[in-house]
Order: structure tokens, then C-alpha cells, then sequence
């Protein structure tokens, strides 16, 4: 098990909050709680069926409806309910960037693989969708990973650092030759902010800012 973890969202957040909250989020790292997992589950899986099916938002509204018919019991199933239901109808006001409704797609499955080491910090990217796209008679690779948060958006720069992660992240497991991954196919989507921001395609400096908060990480660490 790595010594030092973030997940590649919280590492987001991670860039721009003070001191204290660095703290909270390291510590929260330590010690995930439980129901943070699974959160704003049927949202994220809609939208990731929609991008699947070539933007086909179908899968979304009948998510919509099916959340709609359900009565949760505990304010945090109420709260689940309702920002997931906000998220969906969000997300068919957006557009797919013009590099997938221009070219070919395919889903690729899930790696066993799901994060990467960047000076000994496991960042955990579990892309949401793995895309393989077809460009000028060639196929490149890319990735997808969403936020769903109304109380933390992501600016453009937290967007261009998980954008980047997904980049290094494919760059690392995928070892085919013949496809290439490419930066301007590896995107944050925060509905919310109604945005979709690529990694840059000069990617070195964004890798440099990012191992900078991996050492801050491990700096931290012991302390909280």
C-alpha cells in the first residue's frame, strides 16, 4: 500500500485551498470516510452512457425520471437526489467537444491499474471513461473524468491539473505503441462549472506544478 495517496479530484482541490484545508484533505486521505464513496452515483454513470453512446442523452433523461420517482428517507439520500437530478439536466444543456463529435470514438474498458506515482504519491485517477478515437486514419487515446460538486467548482487550472493526471496516467499503462495518447483528449468535465477543459498540449510544465504539490503532500503528511 503507497505511503503517501490523493485522489486525482482532491488533489484538484487541493491546489488552490489554504494551509488548514490542505490538512483537512490530507487527513481525509488518510482515512476516506465510507460514504463518500458512491456518491452521486447514478448521475456520473448516466452521463458517462450518454458520452458512451456518441452524446446520446436518452440514458439521462429517463435517470432523471427514475430519481424523480424515488423518496428518500435520510437528508443525505435527499441531498444525493437532488444535486444528481441538477447535475443531469446540467449536463444536456453542454456539448461534447468538437474533437469527439468530429471523429470515431470507442469506450475502452477499465484498467486494473488505476493510478500512477508521481515522487512517491500514489494519485488515484480511475478515469470515468477510457476513449480510444479515430483521427486522420489514426487511432489516439484519451480519458474522461467528471466532477459533480455545487460547492466546489473547479477553475480552469484544477481542470487542466486532472486533465494532465489523465494524461500521465494513460501515458504510463497503456505501453501499445501504435497508439498514442494524446493530451487534447484527456478532459476534465466539471457539470457544474459547464465546463470540459483538455490537458495542455505543451504538458511538461502542468507535470512540474503537479509533482510540486506531490512533494507538499509528503511534506504534510506526517503532520496531520
Amino acid at each position: 500500500m503507497a505511503e503517501f495517496k490523493i485522489s486525482i479530484n482532491q488533489l484538484a482541490t487541493f491546489s488552490k485551498v489554504s494551509e488548514a484545508r490542505k490538512k483537512a484533505i490530507i487527513k481525509q486521505q488518510k482515512n476516506p470516510p465510507p460514504i463518500l464513496v458512491g456518491r452521486y452515483a447514478m448521475a456520473k454513470a448516466r452521463i458517462s452512457k450518454a458520452i458512451s453512446n456518441g452524446g446520446d442523452i436518452i440514458p439521462i433523461l429517463k435517470g432523471i425520471e427514475e430519481l424523480k420517482k424515488r423518496n428518500p428517507e435520510t437528508p443525505w439520500k435527499k441531498n444525493d437526489k437532488s444535486v444528481s437530478i441538477d447535475a443531469m439536466e446540467r449536463y444536456i444543456k453542454m456539448s461534447l467537444p468538437a474533437i469527439l463529435k468530429e471523429n470515431r470514438y470507442e469506450i475502452l474498458p477499465k484498467q486494473k491499474i488505476r493510478s500512477f506515482f508521481m515522487s512517491d504519491v500514489e494519485i488515484l485517477v480511475s478515469p470515468d471513461l477510457i476513449i480510444k478515437v479515430f483521427i486522420d486514419g489514426k487511432w489516439y487515446l484519451g480519458g474522461l473524468k467528471l466532477h459533480v460538486s455545487k460547492s466546489e467548482l473547479f477553475d480552469e487550472n484544477q481542470s487542466k491539473y486532472v486533465a494532465t493526471c489523465i494524461y500521465q496516467y494513460l501515458d504510463l499503462v497503456f505501453e501499445d505503441d501504435e497508439i498514442i495518447v494524446l493530451p487534447e483528449l484527456c478532459f476534465s468535465l466539471d457539470v457544474f462549472a459547464n465546463s470540459i477543459i483538455s490537458a495542455p498540449k505543451k504538458i511538461e510544465r502542468a507535470l512540474e506544478e503537479i509533482e510540486s504539490m506531490c512533494l507538499e503532500i509528503k511534506k504534510i503528511w506526517p503532520n496531520v
